[in-house]
């Protein structure tokens, strides 16, 4: 089974930053957050990437921004709410992590992880329209990536 579907070197270019970046902050600080406050934020990322996987199911999960072939779009689990909860996912987990082990590198990086994450989502929306016809419709109503935010 293929993970990565990667068409173009756009395509390319945002999954080399965001895995380079998270193996950066991975490997350059805790892998647990200290204080008690920033569990919340890093358990619920967990949850939420853990509930996004098995909504996604194998046979539709990209680690690229292309769509695989045969996809099929899923509104299920947390895809009801939130059209890219794995992005949330990594955000509230690395945040708290960043807070815990903090340095002007890892906060830059976890800023270029940010960044790439809203640049991976608008390259991933543009190609799922065109992949599906009902994506407009799902898209009016549901939030990007942080209810009530973005």
């Amino acid at each position: 089974m293929r993970f990565v579907h990667i068409k173009t070197p756009a395509g390319a270019v945002l999954f080399l930053v965001q895995y380079s970046a998270l193996v950066y902050l991975i490997i350059s600080g805790s892998l647990y957050p200290v204080e008690w406050y920033t569990w919340i934020p890093y358990i619920m990322g967990w949850g939420l990437g853990i509930w996004a996987l098995i909504a996604m199911e194998s046979h539709n999960l990209n680690a690229g921004a292309d769509v695989m072939p045969g996809a099929q779009l899923v509104r299920s689990g947390p895809y009801h709410m939130i059209r890219h909860p794995m992005y949330a996912a990594i955000l509230l987990i690395f945040i708290p992590l960043v807070l815990t082990s903090t340095s002007n590198i890892r906060i830059a990086v976890l800023s270029i992880l940010s960044l790439n994450l809203i640049l991976k989502i608008r390259y991933e929306e543009k190609r799922l329209r065109n992949s599906f016809a009902e994506y407009s419709e799902y898209s009016a109503g549901t939030w990007r990536l942080l209810p009530y935010v973005y």
